[in-house]
């Protein structure tokens, strides 16, 4: 598997009753959680967890394989006790020379969004994917045409991943529906 580098930057705080609340350690993990404190370490920017407040830096992150991932963080502080898991749902997509293509042509508004998104390019659009932030498919639409209506009526109010395909080029989107 190769290795890319991803940074993470995240600014975690610990919310406790005590003043004296520190974060002591950071870790991240994809997908499945290996447990408590064996997951891989995130330093802080600093070089020293010595506050409530961090930020966490990390680069030359090993991604998982081609697909929808879950990208999960977490800290510990002081007293031992590890806090609520943060999460964010990474597109990992394989690297073909160009395989991203250019954001300027790729037209997707309202975001926000109420019901109807509309998505256009300059070349077909072979389908539009629409995921949860944890990365379940809600929806897909086949277009087979350079623009299209994608209906969210139905879907409930948050972020979604929009996956646009065309012509074997994947691009991602976060799109706010309302």
């Amino acid at each position: 598997m190769k290795k890319f580098i991803y940074s993470i930057a995240a600014f975690l705080m610990i919310v406790a009753a005590s003043a004296q609340s520190s974060v002591v350690q950071a870790e991240y993990f994809w997908d499945t959680d290996p447990g408590y404190g064996l997951a891989t370490p995130i330093s802080a920017t600093d070089g020293n967890f010595n506050s409530a407040f961090e930020q966490l830096t990390k680069t030359g992150i090993a991604l998982p394989a081609v697909g929808l991932h879950v990208l999960n963080i977490r800290i510990k502080d002081n007293t031992g006790v590890w806090g609520p898991v943060f999460r964010n749902v990474i597109s990992v997509q394989t690297s073909l020379g160009n395989a991203d293509f250019d954001l300027k042509n790729l037209v997707v508004y309202p975001n926000p969004v109420k019901n109807i998104l509309n998505v256009s390019f300059d070349k077909s659009i072979s389908a539009v994917s629409i995921y949860t932030i944890v990365g379940q498919e809600v929806k897909t639409e086949i277009l087979n045409a350079t623009e299209g209506n994608i209906d969210m009526s139905n879907l409930s109010s948050g972020t979604y991943i929009v996956k646009v395909t065309t012509d074997n080029q994947v691009k991602t989107l976060k799109v706010i529906k309302e």
